[in-house]
């Protein structure tokens, strides 16, 4: 039989008439880095603190290294699991030293004073977190990631075989996230049992080997990261969609959110997107987020463009890597494009290889659709063809080719126009 570091069975919880936490149950493995994730109001929080001890459940139980929790002392339970909050309101005027040492008291008999072992435990907490050139200045004094680290420590020096964390990167830049997170990293390695709170899906996906996802006071899943954290599970659980793309050093998965994009029926409205060389991946995102149907060509094969449509799940036509555009490309983009309202060109560079898609929107142009372009567009730096590119451009305009000075612009009047 598998003993645990931490179990929950069937555990219920209510604020008043408000339940707050609905038939939970979970185990978790000695060693485990295990990530919460959910939106505001699901319980996360509560959830901790239910497992800290501070709130009494109404219903189930908590076991700790399998002992059932409501046969174990506050200091026992103290000794096993420590705890570090999201608030850190200590204002009282003490150097961080003797905030750590707060950490052994778990471990002292009424009156005694603080002995080796103490002192031990307290700087090997520093040594854990490099917090040693804070030991003998204030707390009030310190950076939010600075009393951060000493809070862990103090955490550590209770010597604990489960550390609990809610929100630990919470309100920290960029550099504090990852100093915080590599240390619970390290400390997993050492065989602490890690369950942290997160809003952060990037650092559960790259720390965390754990995750489970806390809905609306019940867990809707857990298991491995590697199997759980991917794009659809995400979006379910936050209602928002996201990209997908792996890591290039640990190859796991990050996501970048994109919104909620979902397509406003009552526009009607379809777009067809020439662009290349990246030019389109944000104007992609904007059209889809403004409720528009989007098609993209011509792009070649591996061009950022063409992996962001593919991606989102854009139809677009590919031509093959490094090549210039074929007719039979040529063509397809024309029976592609001309099933769209309006015909968008993204601006960026043109050279040899990409002008016949300033073709492709003069063809759809005498075809009656309309043709949209900004006003940076014309500039010449964009050119690389002798001119001619500008030239197509300027026929475009003399063919009522309709010019914007910004995309907020453009897609306001596509908006207008949906609606008369």
């Amino acid at each position: 039989m598998v003993n645990y570091s931490l179990s929950v069975k069937n555990l219920f919880f209510s604020y008043g008439n408000r339940q707050v936490i609905h038939d939970i149950s979970f185990n978790i493995q000695k060693g485990d880095f295990v990530g919460i994730l959910g939106p505001n109001g699901s319980g996360k929080s509560t959830l901790l603190y239910l497992l800290s001890g501070l709130l009494v459940p109404d219903n189930g139980s908590i076991f700790i290294s399998g002992k059932n929790s409501k046969k174990l002392s506050r200091k026992i339970w103290s000794q096993e699991i420590a705890v570090v909050f999201q608030e850190m309101n200590l204002n009282l005027d003490l150097e961080c030293y003797d905030i750590i040492m707060m950490g052994r008291f778990p471990h002292w008999r009424r009156w005694q004073k603080e002995n080796q072992q103490d002192v031990d435990a307290v700087l090997h907490a520093l040594q854990i977190t490099n917090t040693q050139q804070f030991m003998n200045r204030p707390f009030r004094e310190l950076s939010g990631g600075e009393k951060q680290r000493v809070m862990i420590a103090r955490a550590l020096a209770q010597e604990p075989h489960i550390l609990l964390l809610d929100e630990p990167t919470s309100h920290l830049d960029i550099l504090h996230q990852l100093d915080i997170m590599r240390i619970l990293y390290q400390l997993q390695k050492k065989g602490i049992t890690i369950l942290g709170v997160f809003h952060d899906v990037n650092l559960v996906s790259q720390f965390c080997n754990q995750v489970f996802f806390l809905k609306k006071g019940e867990i809707v899943h857990y298991g491995l990261v590697d199997n759980s954290l991917h794009a659809p599970q995400v979006e379910k659980l936050f209602d928002v969609e996201f990209l997908e793309e792996i890591h290039p050093n640990s190859l796991r998965p990050f996501f970048m959110p994109l919104g909620i994009m979902k397509k406003l029926e009552s526009l009607n409205a379809s777009i067809h997107l020439i662009c290349g060389g990246g030019s389109g991946s944000n104007f992609m995102k904007e059209f889809l987020e403004a409720g528009f149907s989007v098609s993209v060509g011509i792009v070649n094969q591996f061009d950022s463009d063409q992996e962001m449509a593919s991606k989102l799940g854009i139809p677009v036509i590919i031509e093959k890597p490094f090549s210039p555009i074929s007719d039979e490309n040529f063509q397809k983009a024309i029976h592609l494009a001309v099933q769209s309202d309006y015909i968008f060109i993204a601006p960026g560079y043109w050279g040899r290889g990409n002008l016949k898609n300033l073709d492709l929107a003069i063809s759809l142009q005498e075809r009656g659709k309309r043709v949209l372009f900004l006003q940076d567009s014309l500039n010449e730096y964009w050119d690389y063809t002798d001119g001619q590119a500008i030239n197509k451009f300027n026929l475009l305009a003399q063919h009522h080719a309709e010019v914007f000075s910004t995309i907020t612009e453009l897609i306001d009047r596509i908006k207008k126009d949906c609606l008369k």
